[in-house]
């Protein structure tokens, strides 16, 4: 699984190196020490798969030649605990192939630190198992040597160090007072004096490029890897990560260790960390379990909350209904009351009487004059009849009978 790894380190003559031998054990080549006349050989080295000199283009050709370029570095610097070069130790993923680790590291070396000025010199280091320790894994990782001091246009070393005007808040320069006038100074040709600071002539020794460099790397790597071999420059407590961070154990305590095991307190160290980091993780995944669990519970006790308060909204609304319901049978009730009370009163009857009194009266005059219509059409049907018959003899009147009379008439 690919790991994140990026440290940076600084070659000095204070802690007893040179940037000679440096560069000659990392390339694993043979080199000449000009300053201290001698021959540092590291040609047998094992496991150095690749080295490159990547230069700015403000530098000399000639620095492409390893043993031109560090010796002029020795040259340059001249105090007994002068920094020689700065050196970024770099972990490649094992899943991409040694062209891709070679690209990889090509370019992020050109952009992030060439491009800015600097000369580097890197290799490519990969230990296999071997017969002292069988079981040890690949560890591809590459070595960076980088220059201390800019090169100028002219091809030569730059100061690692240049004075400028000292600024106020405003941005204007701070006047140099001479203690005993409490006057500005003034120099040669009475040249008013300012106040002068040292600062780096470049920014490579900013904190913040460190968070920038190891950041880049990452994304570098992560865009030659799978999404679930993804690896993340920040600490685990950036992360969130609960997991306790091991310690970089180096070639030297892994040696004491095939040794002598036990022996190294870092390897002790980090395996009694790995097995921390195992049980915290068993411990997360049954975290995780349960938290799955109850968001599941929360889920369906939310569901049936919600069933519920639709039934109840359902019976509610069912309650209202009937409510309303029977409050408009006991209106219809009360105004039915209300009817017959007035139809049980004496008023009442009487209005009723002559109610139906008027009706049959309208009744018969609608008969007498539905009876009238009729004679007068009969009428008119006879009449009609006779002026179409031919003449007749008139005939004897009829003699009507009345009931006082029986038996006896008279003409009409």
């Amino acid at each position: 699984m690919a790991i994140f790894h990026l440290s940076v380190k600084t070659i000095s003559r204070g802690k007893g190196q040179s940037a000679v031998a440096s560069a000659a054990y990392r390339s694993g080549s043979k080199l000449y020490d000009e300053r201290y006349e001698e021959t540092h050989n590291y040609a047998n080295k094992r496991f150095v798969e690749y080295s490159e000199i990547q230069l700015p283009k403000q530098a000399p050709e000639a620095y492409k030649d390893r043993a031109t370029l560090w010796n002029a570095v020795e040259k340059a610097e001249k105090a007994k605990n002068a920094r020689l070069a700065r050196e970024i130790e770099l972990a490649l993923p094992k899943e991409i192939s040694l062209d891709q680790q070679m690209k990889l590291v090509h370019d992020y070396v050109q952009t992030n630190f060439v491009d800015q000025g600097m000369v580097a010199d890197w290799s490519i280091h990969n230990p296999q198992p071997d017969k002292d320790n069988p079981e040890k894994p690949a560890n591809p990782h590459v070595h960076i040597m980088l220059t201390v001091r800019s090169i100028k246009k002219n091809g030569t070393w730059a100061p690692k160090k240049r004075s400028r005007y000292k600024l106020d808040e405003n941005g204007q320069k701070i006047p140099l007072i001479d203690p005993k006038t409490g006057k500005q100074k003034l120099g040669a040709r009475n040249a008013k004096q300012w106040e002068r600071e040292y600062v780096s002539y470049n920014d490579w020794n900013d904190q913040d490029n460190v968070e920038k460099w190891r950041k880049n790397w990452a994304e570098a790597c992560n865009l030659l890897l799978k999404p679930d071999q993804q690896i993340d420059h920040r600490s685990y407590t950036r992360q969130g990560n609960e997991q306790i961070p091991t310690q970089h154990e180096g070639h030297y305590a892994q040696a004491l260790e095939r040794k002598r095991p036990g022996s190294s307190w870092k390897v002790a160290q980090n395996q009694e960390i790995r097995e921390q980091n195992r049980l915290i993780l068993l411990l997360l995944q049954q975290w995780r379990k349960i938290e799955k669990a109850i968001s599941e519970l929360k889920q369906k006790i939310v569901t049936a909350k919600n069933l519920e308060e639709e039934r109840i909204d359902e019976r509610l609304r069912s309650l209202e209904q009937g409510l309303n319901d029977g409050r408009g049978l006991e209106e219809a009730s009360g105004r039915e009351r209300q009817a017959k009370s007035r139809l049980t009163s004496p008023d009442t009857e009487a209005l009723l009487r002559q109610t139906e009194a008027q009706r049959s009266a309208e009744t018969t005059q609608q008969r007498l004059a539905e009876l009238e219509r009729a004679t007068r059409e009969a009428q008119r049907s006879r009449q009609g009849s006779t002026r179409e018959q031919p003449t007749k003899a008139p005939e004897r009147p009829i003699k009507p009978q009345y009931p006082g009379n029986k038996g006896r008439g008279r003409e009409i």
